[in-house]
């Protein structure tokens, strides 16, 4: 399920599409799974216009027969399509009104049959967030076990507003209404939103002793999963809690706050480690990315190779901060490899 679809590349869920191809996952008929056709959601179509298909006319008797006939789920994205970003192509970093997006009550019906049924679910970062309906959001929370924070953050790696054009407006519009009309960020950082549009910043040097959220993994993760025991983590993530002792926290997110970072979270109420991946087998398999993990810049080429996820690691760019792709191959990959491969094999 992907709702947040601006071009027929598919971003926001093309990377799973990739690990699928990779290993060998098909569809019934034999065919690879296709980024442009094979989801639910929002489909781009030509001169603006768009096509929207997802659970939202299905009766129950119909999502229960999906629940039945489908393996698994992957709610990569549920943020959804605007209105300046999607008609006008301009001032995408402001805020405008909904076209299309967030959970809605046949989401919740399915994921709930999945679940009964015990089929694998899996979902990240816009999950919970705007704009799905608190009623919506807290029956999710309430099925997984999970309570997101209303926090969201991502690294920027410049917070200079002359220097980075892409910074969203609405960010620097809400701190300027909050703290007197001023911005006083040049250098790279971190941005905090809460859903009741609390904006909190820490900045290189100033605040942040390590600049990148760094995704820390626990023993267990590393040994099962094959993932490492530290990689940077430079985009959106969401700080969801448990409220289920049967959720496994495989990762965690560590920030590097010197004295006045710690007071800004302090007041605010972040905290400075937090999840960055659930796992829950007890009953029925699901799992939560606490991230943007999906959305990775990564092509389709050579996604036949066997063993290329080993060469690339002798050619990723360590350091450069802001690329995800690092993350892709040396996280992502052997994660949902193995949870599928787990699933698969039962």
């Amino acid at each position: 399920m992907d709702k947040t679809v601006l071009t027929t590349y598919g971003l926001e869920h093309r990377a799973f599409d990739w690990v699928l191809s990779h290993e060998k996952y098909r569809k019934p008929d034999g065919d690879n799974y296709s980024p442009q056709r094979d989801y639910f959601g929002f489909f781009p179509l030509n001169n603006d216009s768009f096509l929207i298909k997802d659970l939202s006319k299905f009766t129950d008797s119909q999502i229960d027969s999906l629940s039945n006939s489908f393996d698994m789920t992957y709610f990569t994205d549920t943020y959804g399509i605007y209105y300046n970003e999607w008609y006008r192509k301009i001032n995408v970093a402001e805020h405008s009104s909904k076209v299309y997006g967030g959970l809605d009550k046949n989401d919740v019906r399915f994921l709930k049959k999945m679940k009964e049924k015990k089929k694998l679910i899996l979902a990240e970062f816009n999950f919970f967030a705007s704009p799905t309906s608190s009623r919506e959001r807290a029956e999710i929370e309430h099925l997984l076990g999970l309570k997101w924070s209303g926090w969201t953050g991502r690294y920027f790696e410049q917070l200079d507003t002359v220097k980075n054009p892409e910074l969203p407006k609405w960010v620097v519009r809400l701190y300027k209404e909050q703290h007197q009309n001023k911005w006083p960020f040049t250098k790279p950082g971190i941005v905090f939103v809460h859903s009741n549009e609390t904006i909190a910043i820490l900045e290189k040097e100033t605040d942040l002793y390590h600049e990148v959220p760094r995704v820390k993994s626990f023993a267990y993760g590393v040994k099962k999963f094959s993932i490492p025991k530290m990689i940077r983590y430079p985009y959106w993530f969401d700080i969801t809690l448990s409220t289920d002792t049967n959720n496994r926290v495989i990762s965690y997110y560590e920030l590097s706050p010197n004295g006045r970072g710690d007071s800004i979270l302090h007041h605010h109420n972040i905290p400075k480690i937090f999840p960055a991946a659930f796992e829950n087998i007890k009953d029925s398999p699901y799992y939560y990315f606490c991230g943007d993990f999906t959305d990775t810049p990564i092509h389709k080429t050579f996604d036949q190779i066997v063993g290329i996820e080993f060469f690339k690691m002798f050619v990723l760019n360590e350091y450069d901060l802001n690329d995800r792709t690092p993350f892709f191959w040396r996280y992502y990959l052997p994660m949902t490899s193995k949870i599928l491969d787990d699933y698969f094999r039962r």
